[in-house]
């Protein structure tokens, strides 16, 4: 109770912040004293948990989950229906229920959140299904962040991870793996703290599979944003629409001036040694607009530019699909940017702020860029960096990516992901049919795994499969063999010397790691 009484007495002192800032902050005080000041929040709802009032914990918990984003969504909800959206305290109440608030959709997903304990403070894990709601305690979440640390170097440099993704996967996986029957095939993962790095699909189950071959996973910024995009409204009639960029303008005196005028990416543009044309890009944009059976529209070079999205109507665009670099720095949001073409209106860089503005009413967004799911953690809030922000401007679904994705593998997964898409199943299955080929292939975890889908898992985009072509070799589709003959020329060569070059000195506190697709 006296939780609950300085939960809403903050949450009051929060809503009069007039600085959106401030407020998205609000939560996010790293010390006080030399304890963080989340530990005893985690020590209360673990108690809680434990002595059986697991919805009262969870209750809880959402409490500071991911609010600025979840008031965003509840304003535009408003706005599209003219009624408020359900409070916070009525989806707690019965969150496993049918309520259509519900973060439960149906019988075969379950909803996994976490709340992250420091400082000694246990971990909590709460597991919600139809059938009803349960809490498990773990250990805190700090002690397992080098662990976390070194599966992703691992799965990322290639190799297996064989001994993290095991002991990580009976920690932070192993009581759901047994509690949940086998009916559940989709979870909606709603991580805390560090486990925000946690490539779930790669952690190894108890029978040593990897856990996407028993789930379809999902990661979400709280259970109350996973419900409130759910409710929005379809999208309104007429024909549904996909754009694609790629292939963007990198170079010449246009992005000069806009560097001279963009000094917090000038950093990390130089660290970088510039980002090089992505010509693979531009055949992956066209090849995937043949999935549209309304049609598309593909932009490229001198079209893919900032000034355009930012001005265009999106709205008829039911899929997104931006094939770019980008630029995530972990340690200040004011580094992170998605790279479009510059002109004489704008820099090219696309920041956080710019995409939440966009007005979006699409079923999916794909970041075909590298660590597009990454950002700052913020305490209460979760990852701030790409993805987020397309959620607030009306995505109901993105597709992102945790670490630095080869070319190669990326042209294959995101064919298979559309393919699976116009079979017509949900978004998260999808991703995890186009991973289970790569599996099936026999290709490491680090070419599949840092692929995520934030947001609602069960969207299903109207796609359609393309008409047959001419394949290349190998059976791969000829538009798909010109990405990889692009791949393993210029950006292939490209790619190894910055990996070699990373590999010898490592990430500098604070560098962006500059990416590429």
């Amino acid at each position: 109770a006296e939780l609950t009484r300085a939960g809403r007495e903050l949450e009051t002192w929060r809503a009069g912040l007039r600085d959106a800032e401030l407020r998205q902050y609000a939560f996010a005080a790293t010390t006080l004293g030399e304890t963080d000041p989340q530990a005893p929040v985690a020590t209360v709802l673990a108690a809680l948990a434990k002595g059986g009032r697991v919805d009262a914990a969870f209750a809880l918990a959402e409490q500071r989950r991911a609010r600025t984003l979840a008031e965003r969504l509840e304003q535009a909800q408003a706005l599209a229906t003219g009624s408020g959206s359900p409070r916070r305290e009525a989806l707690a109440s019965s969150p496993s229920g049918s309520d259509p608030a519900s973060p439960v959709p149906d019988s075969s997903t379950a909803l996994l959140e976490y709340v992250a304990g420091s400082d000694g403070a246990p971990t909590t894990l709460f597991v919600l299904t139809r059938a009803g709601s349960k809490a498990f305690e773990l250990p805190p979440a700090d002690s397992l962040a080098p662990s976390i640390a070194r599966l992703v170097a691992l799965l990322e440099s290639g190799a297996a991870g064989e001994g993290p993704s095991r002991a990580l996967g009976a920690t932070l996986l192993g009581a759901a793996d047994t509690a949940l029957p086998a009916g559940i095939t989709r979870l909606v993962v709603v991580p805390d703290g560090p486990l925000h790095r946690v490539p779930f699909d790669a952690l190894r189950l108890g029978d040593g599979r990897a856990a996407v071959e028993r789930w379809a996973i999902g990661v979400a910024p709280s259970a109350a944003v996973a419900s409130a995009i759910r409710r929005r409204p379809e999208p309104s009639g007429g024909p549904s629409r996909l754009l694609a960029l790629g292939d963007p303008v990198f170079t010449g005196p246009t992005l000069s001036l806009a560097l001279r005028d963009a000094e917090p990416y000038r950093s990390a543009f130089d660290r970088a040694g510039g980002l090089p044309r992505l010509a693979g890009s531009g055949d992956e944009a066209r090849e995937v607009a043949r999935y549209a059976p309304s049609g598309a529209d593909v932009r490229l070079r001198e079209q893919a530019s900032e000034s355009w999205l930012k001005r265009a109507n999106l709205e008829p665009y039911r899929v997104i699909h931006l094939a770019t670099h980008a630029l995530v720095d972990e340690t200040s949001l004011a580094n992170t940017v998605l790279a479009l073409s510059p002109d004489g209106e704008d820099d090219g860089f696309v920041s956080p702020g710019d995409l939440a503005a966009l007005h979006l009413d699409a079923d999916l967004v794909v970041l075909s860029a590298c660590r597009t799911a990454g950002g700052v953690t913020v305490a209460g809030e979760g990852v701030q960096g790409l993805a987020t922000p397309l959620i607030a401007a009306g995505a109901r679904a993105v597709v992102a990516t945790q670490w630095r994705i080869g070319d190669r593998s990326t042209v294959r997964l995101v064919d298979d992901l559309y393919a699976a898409l116009a079979r017509g199943i949900p978004v998260a299955d999808a991703l995890r049919e186009a991973k289970l080929a790569a599996l099936r292939r026999g290709a490491p975890a680090g070419e599949w795994a840092g692929f995520t889908v934030v947001g609602d898992p069960l969207v299903r985009v109207p796609l359609a499969m393309p008409k047959p072509r001419d394949e290349g070799p190998g059976g791969i589709p000829l538009a798909a063999a010109v990405v990889l003959l692009a791949a393993t020329g210029g950006l292939g060569y490209w790619a190894m010397t910055r990996r070699r070059r990373s590999s010898e000195r490592g990430p500098g506190a604070g560098e962006s790691a500059i990416t590429h697709h």
